[in-house]
């Protein structure tokens, strides 16, 4: 099997593979390869899993679907729209045009924060599902049908991720079709693309940073006697950052993650899953926040809380250890099967815009969330739903 059918045919798993180098670097950059067992066994079950699977299921496929795509794609542009709309009226505005009031960088810092309070809790959930997985995937629906309505759910769309000052929403919202129009080689749109991403995140950075305004840092440490040296220039700084975020701190992550569990905190032996601690009635441990402030412990001082967000199989880790690890793999192995079935048949440029994003996020977050609150898994729905429509307007 020659480098294109390999890559048409184990897609997901080829992007993965990536991934995984990614969490590599990142671990042997910041620990020399400390954990480098731990991380072996991960793959490993992960990589035997899917090659006896695929050998197993590679002649099975799922049923296409017989919904009308001209009946359905009307209510999917008003459920998209109107869940915009309703949910900034709970919320009584946009936070982010109210963050341009306040002059004090600890003051945004909580404004931001009280985001995810200002409407009732669902909303945090339908919310993500909202941006991750229905706006993207609709504006991508109306792009390679060329729809005009396509304008309106772009527009408020960027004023929606703009208002909820998270710089990663519109990265959800515009990578399906970004990726859309490289691959299509339709080379305006994504620099139209591009763009409105770069435009909303400066907006974000100028809204979130109170100095840039006139205002006050009042987070920042006190001066010391330290001997003062060239600073970086603002590009070099977000270059470094960028570069730190893509390239190492996942792997770092992972390694730290290591270093804390079980010497530092246990092994949660369930706990760590909110289904299962409802079901028990015992106390939930959510190791992303508990583990922020060991990590960041300055921060941590300072009032600033985070989140320690880690790749799939670390929360299988905290909670069951060794075994943890093998159980996060054979399910992404289960996942990424079902997905080969799913979009067998289509197009490798397909497979990349709807699930590149996704699986990229796999280094730093929980498969279930990725799948639910994350929206990946109502995207496959969609695409389920939608697949002869991308079939015959895409390929």
């Amino acid at each position: 099997m020659t480098i294109k059918p390999f890559l048409k045919a184990h897609t997901f798993f080829s992007i993965y593979n990536l991934v995984f180098v990614l969490l590599l670097f990142g671990e042997f950059y910041t620990f020399g390869g400390k954990h480098i067992w731990p991380l072996a066994l991960c793959y490993f079950s992960f990589l035997i899993v899917y090659l006896i699977g695929f050998q197993l299921l590679k002649k099975s496929s799922i049923p296409a679907s017989k919904f009308n795509f001209q009946v359905l794609v009307y209510p999917l542009i008003i459920v998209s729209l109107s869940l915009i709309g309703f949910h900034l009226i709970t919320m009584g505005g946009s936070p982010a045009f109210e963050s341009l009031e306040m002059m004090k960088t600890s003051e945004v810092n909580m404004h931001r924060k009280e985001i995810g309070i200002r409407a009732n809790s669902i909303w945090r959930y339908i919310s993500s599902m909202n941006i991750k997985a229905i706006l993207p995937f609709t504006l991508l629906l109306l792009l390679i049908t060329k729809r005009k309505i396509y304008w309106i759910v772009f527009f408020a769309g960027l004023f929606y991720t703009f208002s909820l000052m998270q710089k990663s929403h519109v990265l959800s919202f515009l990578m399906p079709v970004l990726l859309y129009s490289l691959f299509t080689k339709k080379w305006l749109f994504a620099f139209k693309y591009t763009v409105s991403i770069a435009l909303i995140i400066v907006g974000l950075v100028f809204v979130s940073n109170p100095p840039l305004r006139g205002g006050e840092n009042d987070l920042k440490e006190a001066p010391s006697n330290a001997i003062k040296v060239k600073e970086e220039s603002a590009l070099q700084k977000i270059s470094s950052s960028l570069v730190k975020r893509v390239f190492i701190l996942p792997g770092e992550m992972v390694g730290n993650w290591f270093e804390i569990i079980p010497e530092h905190k246990p092994f949660l032996s369930g706990t760590g899953y909110q289904s299962y601690c409802k079901i028990t009635h015992q106390e939930y441990h959510d190791y992303n926040l508990e583990l922020y402030p060991v990590i960041y412990p300055n921060y941590a001082k300072k009032g600033v809380q985070g989140s320690a967000n880690a790749a799939h199989f670390m929360r299988g880790y905290s909670n069951f250890g060794n075994a943890g690890l093998i159980q996060s793999a054979i399910f992404l192995a289960i996942v990424f099967l079902v997905m080969n079935i799913l979009f067998k048949n289509t197009g490798i440029e397909t497979k990349l815009t709807l699930n590149l994003f996704p699986i990229f996020l796999l280094s730093s977050g929980s498969l279930t969330t990725i799948l639910f609150s994350g929206g990946w898994g109502l995207v496959m729905v969609l695409f389920w739903i939608f697949k002869k429509e991308f079939d015959e307007k895409y390929e």
